[in-house]
């Protein structure tokens, strides 16, 4: 069900106590409209201030509550010039849980441009369910998920893998993130055809612990040119206007061969300052084939 105003008032005004910053040195398709369900919520938007070209900044959402919630990070760049774009890219993102009980969500986002400027952030969540358990895993092992997409006519439900860890010590934080995640058209039966959504999850903490794996799901809302690619290459696409500014987007593939596999390897958003003077937000993804032969697959988009 939608927040309530009351729900909302206390997520902003918890947003400053909740959020840690930490600045470290170092072509549109034809699209398939469909309502965002009602499970879906922005927890915050705030702006990362003005960021060094090449240099990144972290931030954790405590209390990440419910423990159900799966949770994507969408950035609206600004401050892109006629002749430089600004961009951004999220670069990590993983659970943490306490032993209290706490559940918490950290990212890091990137400069990938050219010049400084800034971005505003907006952290985007959907309402999950358990797909499986990763049981007990030691420091840096890794278990690998599947969960079937769901298909309504010609349009696949979209999936989103989140973690709930579990079985932290007062020293030791129990700590996983999702490595990657891609996706495989498989034969089932005499005719069904499915696409399985696939993950690879690592526990990045210092003690044996486990972790819950969820799945939010959302419906496709647009469906990209279907591309062909050979084994092990590649190809870069750019959605353009992609709007509004406030909306996170979720990101999934649909292979169309049987076997087919196919994993999008990176996105990221840029503001352009186009001809005429206005500003235009796009999303620039790459699509790979990690299969052993050729095969196509479209690329779909969500806004959450």
């Amino acid at each position: 069900m939608p927040h309530s105003p009351e729900r909302s008032s206390r997520r902003a005004a918890s947003t400053l106590l909740r959020l840690l910053a930490v600045t470290l040195l170092t072509v549109p398709a034809s699209a398939i409209v469909m309502s965002t369900p009602a499970q879906a919520a922005t927890e915050t938007n705030f702006f990362s201030g003005t960021i060094s070209a090449g240099a990144s900044a972290s931030w954790v959402w405590n209390n990440a509550n419910p423990h159900s919630a799966v949770y994507k990070v969408g950035l609206s760049p600004i401050g892109a010039s006629t002749s430089a774009a600004c961009a951004f890219e999220v670069t990590n993102e993983w659970y943490e849980r306490l032993n209290t009980g706490e559940r918490k969500f950290h990212f890091t986002i990137k400069n990938v441009g050219s010049i400084a400027c800034g971005t505003n952030v907006i952290l985007s969540s959907l309402d999950g369910s358990t797909i499986g358990s990763t049981g007990g895993m030691d420091p840096s092992e890794i278990k690998t998920f599947s969960t079937q997409l769901t298909q309504i006519g010609q349009v696949f439900d979209m999936g989103l893998i989140g973690l709930l860890p579990s079985g932290a010590t007062s020293s030791n934080t129990c700590r996983f993130k999702v490595l990657r995640t891609w996706y495989q058209r498989v034969p089932q039966g005499d005719v069904a055809q499915p696409v399985y959504l696939r993950a690879e999850v690592q526990n990045i903490g210092n003690i044996a612990c486990s972790a819950d794996v969820l799945k939010g799901v959302t419906p496709t809302e647009s469906r990209l040119t279907q591309r062909t690619l050979n084994a092990g290459s590649s190809i870069t696409t750019t959605w353009t206007n992609a709007v509004p500014t406030t909306a996170t987007h979720v990101i999934n593939v649909e292979p169309v061969e049987l076997g087919c596999t196919m994993q999008i390897t990176r996105h990221y958003y840029r503001q352009v300052i186009n001809s005429n003077g206005s500003a235009e937000r796009q999303l620039t993804l790459t699509l790979k084939n990690i299969g052993s032969a050729q095969c196509s697959a479209r690329p779909l988009l969500s806004r959450i």
